[in-house]
């Protein structure tokens, strides 16, 4: 499933460079400006769109190999919060100090 940002991300880089091109065309420095940064928003929700797809997949696939395999899953789970239990139960100080 693509996420909406991707989509939102894709048509508001397109935007702006409707909006750069328009700039070039009437010789406005700030219309050109806005187009590109409007580019740079638009790139920057696409890039967000694919990290949160890429998050989403990561964690159905956990899900899956988690149902497929539950005593490894627990295992790790246990692990993993062992340590940050461990890590939170301290001030940071008296980790970095022998």
């Amino acid at each position: 499933m693509v996420d909406n940002n991707r989509i939102e991300g894709a048509v508001e880089d397109v935007a702006g460079k409707v909006e750069e091109m328009a700039g070039y065309v009437t010789g406005d420095l700030g219309t050109r400006l806005e187009g590109k940064a409007r580019q740079f928003a638009g790139k920057a929700q696409a890039t967000y769109g694919k990290v949160a797809d890429a998050v989403s997949k990561a964690a159905s696939d956990v899900q899956k190999a988690a149902k497929r395999q539950p005593m490894p899953a627990l295992l790790c789970a246990g692990v993993i919060g062992f340590f940050v239990g461990r890590l939170s139960s301290r001030p940071l100080v008296d980790l970095i100090r022998p």
